[in-house]
């Protein structure tokens, strides 16, 4: 009995300690914040050369009321910047409006989020459980993609409303939609499927294009987070993943990389920039379900393909009419055709 009421001890914790880990914010974007300054420094501006050059004549209402909208305008994008915002803590969610009226809820509140809408500024809002508003966020608000994978993680219901107009928020939020979870014993599996289908697209590129003479170097590239952090040449990245492994490491990250080659060299631009395509395929990052630390991400077998046959027929849209030349190196990490542990 004692034993299973520490296991029950253990198990309350670890979720606790979990949550407590969940914590960031989501706040309105430095847009806001140029806007503001822009406004206020041009009113000035204006309202100095006037007092500095009466005899050039105009004022009254024409001048000041502008000059009042200008002032207000500024007024509202310091607020918007400065007081907006919402922050994330476990389970506790805390909005702050632009007056600062604070909103507290739980995660369990959220009934369900709308995305996308046409006619109003906001482009996600979240519902609670009686169909009213809890807060609405702009798509450009800085760490809106991780307020929105903390709802998906945590199966809160998602709908989406068409835009009127395209938008990158829309695309990588349809990626972490589409995102499954993967256990470590699936990767090869997966991994050993992905790249049959890249061969084929990577076959077909070069047969369509055969006039280029041109061929890809690809294969799977895994690394810890930290390997990705150093400012290097795409070629010149190393890995600290070894092989083989019994299990992922905590930052685990598997990319679908292509090198471009002619000749046996391989194609760069003329700043030096390896011609090749990066595609995310596993990740080992942080969940944001509350009592999981970790999860293994698996980027959509479909959309990698169309992510992929978009980037190749870029470069054979861009190689004829621009200046590439061709370099000896040897890529520093290993490209294989398979990842995961085994």
């Amino acid at each position: 009995m004692d034993t299973e009421q520490k296991g029950k001890e253990n198990k309350i914790a670890h979720d606790i300690e979990s949550e407590e880990q969940i914590r960031f914010q989501v706040r309105e974007n430095r847009t806001a914040l140029v806007c503001g300054v822009l406004a206020v420094v041009l009113a000035v501006f204006v309202l100095v050369m006037r007092i500095t050059h009466p005899a050039a004549g105009g004022g009254g209402i024409l001048l000041y009321l502008p000059l009042a909208g200008m002032l207000a305008g500024g007024a509202v994008c310091f607020m918007l910047y400065f007081n907006r915002q919402l922050t994330v803590d476990g389970r506790n969610i805390c909005y702050v409006n632009i007056m600062r009226k604070e909103k507290h809820f739980i995660l369990d509140d959220i009934s369900y989020c709308k995305v996308g809408t046409r006619r109003s500024a906001y482009q996600l809002a979240v519902y609670d459980l009686n169909g009213k508003v809890l807060c609405k966020l702009d798509f450009e608000a800085f760490n809106l993609a991780g307020f929105y994978q903390y709802l998906v993680d945590n199966r809160v219901a998602i709908e989406q409303e068409p835009l009127n107009r395209k938008s990158s928020f829309m695309a990588m939020i349809n990626a972490i939609e589409k995102e499954t979870a993967v256990r470590e014993e699936d990767i090869r599996k997966a991994a050993d499927l992905l790249y049959g289908e890249a061969e084929q697209i990577f076959a077909g590129w070069e047969k369509s294009n055969h006039r280029l003479g041109a061929t890809w170097e690809f294969g799977f590239a895994e690394y810890t987070a930290r390997d990705l952090e150093t400012k290097k040449r795409l070629h010149e990245y190393t890995s600290s993943v070894s092989h083989p492994m019994n299990s992922l490491p905590e930052s685990y990250e598997c990319l679908l990389e292509a090198y471009l080659k002619y000749d046996g060299k391989y194609v760069v631009s003329k700043r030096g920039k390896e011609v090749a395509v990066i595609l995310p395929c596993f990740s080992r990052t942080r969940s944001y379900q509350i009592g999981e630390k970790t999860r293994i991400r698996k980027t959509d077998e479909q959309l990698l393909k169309e992510w992929l046959m978009t980037q190749l027929e870029s470069v054979g849209r861009e190689l004829p009419g621009h200046r590439y030349h061709t370099e000896a190196f040897t890529i520093a990490h290993p490209l294989t055709k398979t990842a995961g542990i085994g």
